[in-house]
């Protein structure tokens, strides 16, 4: 599954507009239609009908009550904690003109609990057990979902390196839980570790949905747009369906078959109620001493003029559009020295920040209104780590439905029914504003345009739409295309805004490997539709159209091999017989691999190499030069960019280094060790092992002891940065893997192992090469 990507029609499952619909039961499939069967009871067809109809109008039988939360995000600074641990919780809560209550729900949000490098490649680890243990105590709480002497229900934590989420609802609420499932998003070193990225709990109660995120940020002052980036990763990629439908993955392996789209994709912004928490690490843009002197009058007004998180929401392209970021009434909770209420005086006087923030969102207007802040806390009192704990107390509304008033919408709709007839009362429709997108030209560094559809509803019931891709007659099959919402439920009158945008992702688009140079096909023009159907209704197409490019990126070695010393760009332009160019051609290096390597060995001794934070803008001009010149990269290049070109650059083959078809020979010469790696190797495709020794050598270049004392570069971390870059999972292989789930959306302890267990052995043929490299891995100068 690739996130945002529309199921392609038809396919094995959808034979017709009505099976798109169709959704499969314990007992088989139920249809969308209550009239399609010829032998249906009039009687039972309307009655199926309203209570299809009736979750659409939630709205109109629910009333709103107040749920009062206690948010808190401690960044730790790996610290273990100083018990109790009551202050980082508030179990009363309430107006401050009115009496206090229990609180409902308690969040607590942890960053740095472990950032050790055995964290980084575990991801769960001890650590985390202490504070676990600790707020549970200071709550009075258990993971019991039976009945209990506890007062909270303790949601099972979840950690993620450094990341640890522990929330807690109040034991007379549980009942009101329908669903709850776990995700996790890493934007971390390689824009794929854990030791930045978030964790999120998707819950149910009564009838809205909550997402809670504990997130912690790129550093440094002056990375906005990372941070900005990563943020986006997490609202974009949290998918809280993701392991359910792994299951589907299995059971379709097993030749059962169901519909995804019972678990299609659930982000943040499909919940009605979004809490974000953590150490989101934006600044104040002040000098040292002004920031010092203003936070120690308590003159918080004036810093948050500087507060980067503050202008950022001013930003009509911000990713925290419609997000209320509470501003804080305290002092800046980052940086003190630890054991004080000193900001930093080290050598590097870290700017005074708040960096510790919560923030919530609704996608409802009316909610918006109904959120209130109780209060908003520096817990200054506490000194065990270089940050200060914020906790915030709030009022959220929550929607609880009332049986009357849902028998008397129940009974509004039967009245429809009697009056339009129940054919056309079924019948929906729905019009489509913009049906022809245009993205112009496209290529791998120069896509994630958006357009938007807007869909509205002119019938007299709700309009249920999906939108799927069109297979036939389209190479393509739309791969590059992806929609956000895929399904929507859209009132009488009312509309919904549709986003389309591209993106040019190899492994869902095969297709590319059969453009290939010297054929004369300089571009490629794309043409696919989006078909918007809609239930007991019409089907609209939405024409999408573009002009590809070709890249080295997100191209194939054997592809790329072929250029030689002649620009991509003309290559692809080139006529020429391809038969003899494939028989004169030599399976080396690429050279824009070599390019980019280049930079890097110019600058071995530069700290921070694969793990600092780039300008995107800047790849993407150093990819295009890649493509459009047969030239090393100027001398000024960035050694960072061109770092993570070249894992872009590997990451993005559309056959990765090791083939899928020896994937599972890679795991076992890891696992053997000894000689296995080295017969391993001679296994490898000529061209794959010759890229193979070229960044190995690369990498133990940069680990020569002259070298890493500067750049901090070892050959643990090398091995888990490259070692899935290399090698990649077949898609085949994960379709194959038992993926029970356990209550909560995760999966069995099994799976965990066997993906650790592959990890492991990965890791380990990468590092074999590293630790002790052979006499083939000399230097790269």
């Amino acid at each position: 599954m690739f996130a945002g990507l529309p199921r392609a029609f038809p396919d094995a499952e959808w034979q017709s507009v009505e099976d798109i619909f169709r959704r499969r039961t314990p007992f088989g499939f139920t249809q969308a239609n209550p009239m399609a069967s010829p032998n249906s009871n009039p009687a039972v067809a309307v009655d199926t009908w309203v209570q299809q109809e009736i979750t659409y109008y939630e709205a109109n039988y629910t009333t709103v009550e107040e749920l009062t939360v206690c948010v808190t995000t401690f960044n730790v600074g790996c610290k273990k904690p100083i018990l109790p641990l009551s202050s980082l919780v508030a179990l009363t809560s309430g107006p401050p003109e009115g009496p206090s209550r229990p609180t409902d729900l308690i969040v607590v949000a942890m960053q740095e609990v472990d950032m050790s490098a055995t964290a980084l490649f575990k991801h769960e680890t001890e650590a985390a057990t202490p504070w676990v243990q600790g707020l549970n105590a200071a709550v009075g709480a258990d993971g019991n979902g039976g009945s209990s002497s506890t007062a909270y229900y303790a949601f099972p934590p979840k950690q993620l390196v450094g990341l640890l989420l522990c929330v807690f609802l109040r034991r007379p609420l549980l009942p009101a839980v329908s669903e709850f499932a776990i995700s996790t998003v890493a934007t971390g070193t390689l824009g794929s570790m854990g030791n930045k990225g978030a964790v999120g709990l998707h819950l149910v109660l009564h009838r809205t949905s909550i997402c809670v995120i504990a997130a912690h940020l790129a550093a440094g002052q002056l990375n906005v747009s990372k941070r900005n980036e990563d943020i986006n990763t997490v609202l974009k990629s949290m998918d809280f369906n993701a392991a359910r439908r792994a299951e589907v993955q299995i059971n379709a392996s097993a030749n059962v078959s169901i519909d995804p789209s019972v678990f299609s994709e659930l982000y943040p912004r499909d919940h009605d109620l979004v809490i974000v928490a953590g150490d989101l690490n934006y600044r104040l843009t002040l000098p040292y001493e002004t920031a010092v002197q203003l936070a120690s009058a308590n003159r918080t007004v004036e810093l948050l003029q500087y507060d980067q998180l503050t202008n950022e929401l001013k930003n009509p392209h911000t990713p925290w559009q419609n997000f209320i970021a509470f501003a804080p009434n305290h002092a800046p909770t980052y940086r003190f020295d630890i054991g004080t209420d000193t900001y930093d005086t080290s050598e590097k006087r870290r700017i005074p920040s708040f960096t510790d923030r919560v923030c919530v969102w609704s996608r409802r207007k009316s909610m918006e209104s109904r959120i209130h802040l109780d209060g908003l806390a520096a817990l200054m009192d506490v000194r065990s780590s270089d940050h200060k704990p914020v906790q915030a107390l709030l009022r959220v509304p929550i929607s609880v439905e009332v049986p009357s008033q849902k028998a008397q919408v129940m009974a509004a709709l039967r009245e429809k029914v009697a009056s339009l007839g129940l054919a056309q009362a079924i019948s929906a429709k729905i019009a489509l504003h913009n049906a022809k997108l245009n993205f112009q030209a496209l290529s791998f560094h120069q896509c994630g345009i958006q357009e938007t559809v807007t869909v509205q509803n002119v019938g007299d019931c709700v309009a249920v739409v999906r939108v799927v891709r069109q297979r036939d007659g389209d190479p393509s099959e739309g791969s590059w295309l992806r929609v956000t919402p895929q399904e929507m439920a859209i009132l009488p009158g009312e509309s919904q805004e549709v986003t389309v945008e591209t993106v040019i992702d190899p492994r869902c688009m095969l297709w590319l490997a059969a453009w290939r140079p010297y054929l004369g096909r300089g571009r490629v023009a794309l043409s696919s539709v989006l078909l918007f159907c809609c239930r007991n209704g019409p089907v609209q197409a939405v024409e999408c159209h573009a002009v590809l490019s070709p890249s080295v990126f997100g191209n194939g070695l054997d592809s790329v091999a072929l250029l030689q010393d002649v620009p991509c760009i003309e290559a692809y332009a080139q006529k020429a017989d391809f038969e003899e160019v494939v028989r004169r051609v030599r399976p080396h290096v690429p050279k824009e691999l070599w390019y980019l390597a280049h930079v890097v060995a110019q600058h071995p001794r530069e700290p921070g190499l694969f793990t600092t934070s780039i300008d995107k803008e800047t790849c993407n001009q150093i990819m295009e030069q890649l493509d459009s010149r047969n030239a090393p990269l100027p001398p000024d290049t960035d050694v960072h960019c061109a770092a993570e070109c070249l894992m872009i650059f590997l990451k993005n083959l559309i056959e990765p280094v090791v083939p899928y078809n020896l994937y599972a020979a890679a795991l076992a010469a890891g696992r053997a060790r000894g000689k296995a790696p080295l017969a391993f190797l001679r296994q490898l495709p000529t061209m794959h092992a010759n890229v193979w020794l070229y960044v190995l050598s690369l990498l133990n270049y940069l680990l020569r002891p002259a070298f890493s004392r500067d750049n901090e570069l070892d050959a643990a971390f090398l091995a888990h940065a490259f070692s899935p870059i290399l090698m990649v999972r077949p898609m085949e292989v994960q379709g194959s893997l038992r993926a029970r789930l356990q209550q909560g959306g995760g999966v069995d302890q099994q799976l965990r192992q066997q993906l650790q267990q592959e990890s492991d052995d990965a890791f380990s043929l990468v590092e074999y090469f590293l630790s002790t490299p052979p006499n083939a891995l000399a230097g790269v100068e």
